[in-house]
């Protein structure tokens, strides 16, 4: 196991990096990460953390069962995939709203800017709620897409009226 490519692709990692979905500087502070085993795959530019999974990061605090991180050929972080009974994160945004998520599996593309949650997800935003099969959230411009196919898999939302300035 090369340490300091570990070390490279944790210090690459920058996750939900937009100043709409996270707090500004939250990608400049420290990345803690624990779990019960990791594996390294260099030949593969893959690194699995399994069991009780926790990284945090700033604001971001993601739990999982099980974190693979995937980087390019120059360490640069390319992909991360959680999954979880359920996977969760909780993230603060610059106005200190609450961002949170679970899904059994997420899925975070860097060059894509996507956060994908995948079976039985959830995504609240402050008191907003969007529960669905699949959310696929743009992380630069905040888009939301909900939904399936499958005509059961239908989208609910929780949207509460705006509180009148005091």
């Amino acid at each position: 196991m090369k340490i300091a490519k570990l070390i490279c692709l944790l210090s690459l990692l920058l996750v939900l990096p937009t100043s709409g979905f996270s707090k500004t500087g939250d990608n400049q502070q420290p990345i803690y990460v624990e779990a019960d085993s990791l594996e390294v795959r260099d030949n593969d530019n893959i690194s699995i953390y399994t069991g009780n999974v926790k990284l945090t990061q700033g604001s971001l605090e993601i739990q999982a069962d099980l974190l693979t991180l995937y980087s390019d050929d120059n360490n640069t972080f390319t992909l991360m995939k959680m999954s979880g009974l359920p996977a969760t994160f909780r993230q603060l945004n610059d106005s200190n709203l609450e961002i949170t998520g679970e899904a059994l599996k997420m899925e975070y593309s860097e060059s894509e800017s996507t956060l994908l949650l995948i079976d039985n997800a959830k995504l609240t935003q402050g008191v907003d709620i969007i529960e669905s099969n699949k959310i696929n959230v743009n992380t630069n411009s905040n888009d939301i897409e909900a939904g399936g196919v499958e005509p059961d898999n239908r989208v609910h939302m929780l949207i509460q009226p705006k509180q009148p300035a005091n």
